[in-house]
C-alpha cells in the first residue's frame, strides 16, 4: 500500500481512523471485488485471526455465504459512487454478529466500510419484545377471567361489605386492562417513525373533546385555541393530547361534573403552551417528580400508569418540554411547550 502524504491533515485522519471504536476498513474495487487496503485496530480485533489482511478480499474474510448477494449489491452501489446503510450480519473472529453497516464511496473505485456492532442491543430488544407480548397476552386473559368471575359474584353478593370488596377487585382489574392497552399504544407509537411538520392544534382539540364526550359520562370539556395556531408535530400529537385528556377524566373522582379544559397559546419565548387542566384530585407530587426527572424511579414512586410516560416521551421527540403543576384548589395542570410552526430557529 502506498503511504499517504505526510501532511497535518493526513496525520489527523490516520489518528481518527485508528482511534475509532467501530471497526473501519478502507477498500478498493478490483473487477467489482472489494480488496482490503487498510483497517483500524477495532476491525482487526473484531474480524481477524491473522496479523495482516491488506490485499485480501473483504467479502471472503467477513461475509457469510448466505449474505454474498447482498454484499455484491453493496459493492455495485460503491462502484456507482452511492453510499450504503443497512443492518447486516458478518462473520467475526468469535462467530456471526449483527452490525449497522455504512459504506462511504470516496471515488476511483475506493471506499470505507464502517461496522457498528448492535448484536447485544438487537438481542435485548428481541427479548423485551417477546417478554412484553407474553406478559401482555397472559395478563389480559387472566384479567378477563377475573372480571367475569367478579361480575358473577356481584350478582350473588348478599352484604354491602362483600359488594364493596368485589367492586374494588373490579376497579383494579379494569386498571390492569387499561395498563395493557397503554403499553400496547406506547409500543406502536414509539416504533413509528414519521416526519415532523406544521400541525394545527384546534382540530385535534375538537376531535379529542368529541371522542371523550362519547366515551365518558358526567364530563365538561372546554376548548380555547385560535384556528390558525400550529406547532411542529405529526399524527401522534393527537395521541399525546388524547392521553392527557383521558388521564384527566379517568382519574377524576369529583362528584360534580368532571371538568377538563384544553387550551393553547403562544408564550413570551415564542413557543406554544398546550395546557390540559382538570378539577380532579391532582397528580401525586412523587409521580410528578418522577415524570419530570426531578425524582428517582423506585418501587414506591414510579407512577400509577403509562399515560404520562407516553406524553413525556412524545414531548421529547417533538423537542418540547413538560411541566406539571398543582392547581390552586383541586386538580392539576399539565403544560406541554412545543416549537411553534414558522419559528425556524426553534426547530433546528
Amino acid at each position: 500500500m502506498t503511504s499517504p502524504p505526510n501532511t497535518d491533515a493526513s496525520n489527523r485522519f490516520e489518528t481518527l481512523f485508528e482511534q475509532l471504536n467501530d471497526p473501519v476498513v478502507e477498500f478498493k474495487l478490483e473487477d467489482g471485488e472489494p480488496i482490503i487496503v487498510q483497517t483500524n485496530e477495532a476491525f482487526r480485533e473484531m474480524f481477524c485471526t491473522v496479523d495482516s489482511v491488506a490485499g485480501l478480499p473483504l467479502n471472503d474474510l467477513i461475509v457469510p455465504a448466505d449474505q454474498r448477494d447482498e454484499a455484491m449489491a453493496f459493492d455495485k452501489r460503491t462502484a456507482d459512487d452511492k453510499s450504503n446503510k443497512e443492518i447486516i450480519e458478518r462473520t467475526t473472529a468469535t462467530g456471526r454478529r449483527k452490525f449497522l453497516y455504512r459504506g462511504v464511496p470516496i471515488g476511483n473505485d475506493r471506499g470505507f466500510a464502517i461496522y457498528t456492532d448492535i448484536t447485544d442491543k438487537y438481542q435485548q430488544k428481541r427479548h423485551l419484545d417477546v417478554l412484553q407480548r407474553v406478559i401482555r397476552h397472559n395478563l389480559r386473559n387472566d384479567v378477563n377471567v377475573i372480571s367475569g368471575e367478579v361480575e358473577r359474584a356481584l350478582e350473588k353478593a348478599q352484604t354491602d361489605q362483600t359488594r364493596e370488596a368485589l367492586e374494588t377487585i373490579k376497579r383494579k382489574a379494569n386498571g390492569l386492562t387499561q395498563l395493557c392497552t397503554e403499553a400496547q399504544t406506547i409500543r406502536k407509537v414509539l416504533d413509528t417513525s414519521t416526519k415532523v411538520e406544521p400541525t394545527p392544534i384546534k382540530p385535534i382539540f375538537e376531535d379529542v373533546s368529541a371522542d371523550c364526550r362519547r366515551r365518558f359520562n358526567n364530563i365538561s370539556i372546554t376548548v380555547d385555541c385560535s384556528n390558525d395556531l400550529t406547532v411542529y408535530g405529526d399524527h401522534r400529537l393527537r395521541i399525546l393530547i388524547e392521553s392527557l385528556t383521558d388521564n384527566a377524566i379517568r382519574h377524576n373522582t369529583s362528584s360534580s361534573p368532571r371538568k377538563v379544559s384544553l387550551s393553547a397559546e403562544v408564550n413570551q419565548e415564542g413557543f406554544v403552551d398546550l395546557t390540559v387542566a382538570d378539577n380532579g384530585p391532582g397528580i401525586p407530587k412523587t409521580e410528578q417528580q418522577v415524570i419530570t426527572d426531578e425524582g428517582e424511579i423506585s418501587p414506591l414512586s414510579h407512577g400509577s400508569g403509562l399515560g404520562l410516560w407516553l406524553v413525556k416521551w412524545l414531548t421529547e421527540e417533538y423537542r418540547g418540554t413538560l411541566e406539571i403543576e398543582s392547581a390552586t384548589c383541586d386538580g392539576s395542570i399539565v403544560c406541554i411547550q412545543l416549537p411553534k410552526a414558522g419559528n425556524e430557529q426553534n426547530n433546528d
